[in-house]
């Protein structure tokens, strides 16, 4: 990014009008006793205006963070869909039908809804630089857990516990996000990023773990210590990658500097305990998940979303090699018509920036609801291409139909998962890590279920009237967008916890 670009997002930033604390000057009083309450309101001290605050970094520093976390996310979730490629193998090795030898995936799956829980409450409160590398470095060992597993169930097992780990790099990538480029026009870009390593991860995990399987001097044990050799890289990198959580930066910032404001007094002399705060650790992200239902309902929608992906995966095999005729080498590299369809996405964000500039413009003020101005278009192209694919994928059309169609979902379904995201972190940003593992929750949840309903519905109905089932029924979640977008600014009103616009 230039400095151009810099420029104008810190003109952004001084625009944007106060919180109602800072425009009254007074804050509303805090019940001492109540750990939450006291947690909460040292968040919110927290101010994008103020100097020191990770936001107004230079560009190159911020977006090499970026970078550095979304490739830790591309390639914790490879582990998901490259299980794939070695299923056969375990079957061989260790016999179970195709929904026991599939639970691995799932329960990896099922490990990426429970880490978010606690830690990113935790990243919230303690930072989120030493949850990263805690996480992954944990992560790095469970996968000697995977490599030498004695039977199935204990690969299960170590599959879950390794999803647990590894689900940081989804949870608070979009926190860290959020902590460097707050609301500002340019934010859709850097989400846009994460959102595009979330799905090229998936796309080339499968024939990344067919690759190695067909390898005889590699195998199911290497699979895993390739990645345990690689997270363990990561976790040394990520020691010298700086804390961007803006409550400390700008302690410490502010500690070091001879002029300090009374905001910044108050947050150096408001210390939180993690310890002590578990309480907020154990329940913010569940009362955000059961209290906003904005948020409830955007991670059962993205769980869906979401879950097409792991779907969409399981049929490639009949879809291509079965009804089409291609080689399995042949039918793995379709998977790349997916990141093709993510590029397109990133590429496009500067059309949605476009828009939600102007609407700022219009209204005043950076509203959360304006993120999601071109989904009110992209959403219909979801169940459109899921369609498309289903009545193509009979190998009676061109088998380059489901492929195109493919790319289209690959375009269409991320760039509506990243104005969820959006959405959730300008909406929640002093909670962001909370509120996004309060998305993710409900989202991989269902995303694991779908991973095994895919497996009885590809068995069960042909390929054509499996994925025109899902088709039909995400016509009437559209109405769901429409409904945040024009709806949504009033249900904020009401929230303790939403940000007020």
């Amino acid at each position: 990014m230039t400095s151009t670009s810099s420029d104008n997002e810190s003109k952004a930033i001084d625009a944007a009008p106060p919180g109602p604390e800072k425009a009254s000057g007074s804050r509303a009083p805090v019940d001492p006793t109540n750990a939450d309450e006291n947690t909460l309101a040292i968040l919110e001290l927290v101010k994008a205006q103020d100097a020191h605050h990770p936001i107004h970094w230079p560009a190159w520093k911020r977006w090499s963070i970026i970078i550095i976390y979304c490739f830790l996310q591309l390639f914790v979730l490879m582990t998901s869909t490259s299980y794939l490629g070695i299923e056969f193998l375990i079957q061989e090795r260790w016999g179970g039908s195709t929904q026991v030898v599939t639970l691995g995936q799932s329960m990896f799956i099922l490990g990426n809804a429970v880490g978010p829980a606690f830690m990113g409450p935790l990243s919230d409160i303690g930072g989120r630089k030493w949850v990263y590398v805690g996480s992954i470095t944990v992560y790095a060992i469970l996968n000697f857990g995977c490599a030498y597993a004695r039977n199935l169930p204990m690969l299960i097992i170590f599959m879950f516990l390794c999803g647990t780990a590894g689900s940081t790099a989804l949870s608070n990538v979009a926190g860290t996000i959020a902590d460097l480029f707050g609301d500002v026009d340019g934010a859709g870009q850097a989400m846009a990023l994460f959102v595009m390593s979330a799905n090229i991860g998936p796309s080339i995990g499968s024939p990344l773990g067919g690759w190695i399987s067909d390898n005889a001097s590699l195998g199911i044990k290497w699979l895993y210590l390739i990645n345990v050799i690689i997270a363990f890289g990561f976790a040394v990198i990520l020691c010298l990658v700086p804390e961007t959580l803006p409550r400390l930066v700008i302690a410490r910032a502010a500690a070091k500097s001879e002029s300090v404001d009374n905001d910044e007094i108050a947050i150096l002399t408001s210390k939180v305990n993690v310890w002590k705060e578990i309480r907020f650790v154990a329940t913010m992200t569940f009362r955000i998940m059961f209290t906003e239902p904005i948020v409830l309902c955007l991670g059962l929608y993205n769980g869906f979303a979401y879950g097409i992906l792991f779907l969409y995966l399981d049929g490639v095999f009949d879809v291509f090699v079965v009804n089409n005729g291609l080689s399995v080498i042949g039918a793995d590299l379709t998977y790349l018509n997916f990141v093709v369809g993510v590029v397109c996405m990133f590429l496009f964000i500067p059309v949605q920036t476009w828009f939600y500039t102007r609407d700022r413009k219009i209204h005043g003020t950076n509203r959360p609801e304006a993120r999601f101005i071109t989904s009110l278009v992209t959403v219909w192209l979801f169940p459109i291409t899921l369609l498309w694919f289903a009545f193509t994928s009979d190998g009676k059309t061109s088998y380059w139909s489901p492929v195109v169609a493919g790319a289209v979902l690959g375009f269409a379904d991320p760039l509506l998962w990243l104005s969820m995201l959006n959405y959730v972190t300008d909406s929640y940003p002093n909670v962001a890590g909370s509120a996004i593992a309060a998305f993710l929750i409900p989202s991989f949840l269902i995303a694991a279920g779908l991973a095994h309903a895919g497996v009885q519905m590809f068995e069960k109905m042909s390929t054509k009237w499996a994925m025109a089932t899902i088709g039909f029924v995400s016509f009437g979640l559209c109405a769901l967008i429409y409904f945040i977008f024009f709806f949504g600014g009033k249900i904020r009103m009401r929230s303790k916890l939403a940000k007020s616009f």
